[in-house]
C-alpha cells in the first residue's frame, strides 16, 4: 500500500523497549507506512539517531513524552511541512538499524543495534557480584533434582511403552535417575541442613 501524494499519515505514539543487543522502537500510526516514506541515520558526533517519516504528522508534545528506556536519554520531535523528524539521543552508539513494517496494526518497528563490544561491556557490568560468606538458604528443591525426577519418569514411561520385544536402556536408566534424586533429596541433602 503506497501513501498517495497529499495523504498525511498521523503518528500516534512511540513505544520503546530495551533489548540485550539494542533497542526496539515501535511507531504506531493511523495508516500503513511505505518504506519510501521512512529514512534514518545515526550522527556519531552528536549521538543522535534521526528518523524522518515523510508525509506524516503527529502531536510533538505527546510523542516526546514517550516513556524512555536506557540507552535512550531524550526524544525530540520536529514537524516540518510534510514530514515528521524524530530524534533519539543515545547513550551508546548505534552500529546498525533496520525497519520492519506492519499493516495490521499499522506500525513501524525500528531495531537499533549496538556494537558487540558495548553489549559485552554492559553485560559484565550487570553481573551480580558474589558476596562472600553468605550461603543462600532455600527450602525449594534444587533444579537438577526436579529434572532428574522428570527425566527419570519420562525414560521409565518410554521404556514401558516400547514393549518387551525391544530391550532398551530407558527403564533402568529412568529408575536409576529417580533413585538418585530420591537418595539425594531425602538422605544427603537432609544431612547438610
Amino acid at each position: 500500500i503506497i501513501a498517495l501524494s497529499g495523504q498525511i499519515t498521523q503518528i500516534h505514539d512511540i513505544l520503546i523497549s530495551s533489548k540485550m543487543n539494542g533497542v526496539s522502537i515501535k511507531i504506531r500510526s493511523d495508516d500503513v507506512l511505505n518504506p519510501s516514506q521512512v529514512t534514518g541515520w545515526f550522527n556519531e558526533s552528536t549521538s543522535w539517531y534521526y528518523l524522518t517519516i515523510h508525509q506524516a504528522h503527529g502531536d510533538t508534545a505527546r510523542l516526546e513524552s514517550a516513556k524512555l528506556f536506557y540507552p535512550i536519554n531524550r526524544i525530540e520531535v520536529i514537524r516540518a511541512a510534510e514530514s515528521l523528524q524524530i530524534g533519539f539521543r543515545m547513550s551508546i552508539p548505534v552500529e546498525q538499524f533496520e525497519f520492519y513494517y506492519s499493516e495490521d496494526p499499522p506500525e513501524l518497528l525500528l531495531a537499533l543495534r549496538f556494537p558487540i563490544s558495548d553489549v559485552m561491556a554492559s553485560l559484565s557490568s550487570e553481573r551480580p557480584k558474589k558476596v562472600p560468606d553468605l550461603t543462600p538458604t532455600s527450602n525449594r528443591k534444587q533444579i537438577w533434582v526436579k529434572a532428574f525426577y522428570f527425566m527419570g519418569a519420562g525414560l521409565t514411561g518410554a521404556g514401558f511403552l516400547a514393549g518387551e520385544e525391544q530391550k532398551g536402556w530407558e527403564v533402568p536408566m529412568g529408575i536409576g535417575m529417580i533413585g538418585m534424586a530420591y537418595v539425594y533429596e531425602n538422605f544427603i541433602h537432609r544431612k547438610k541442613k
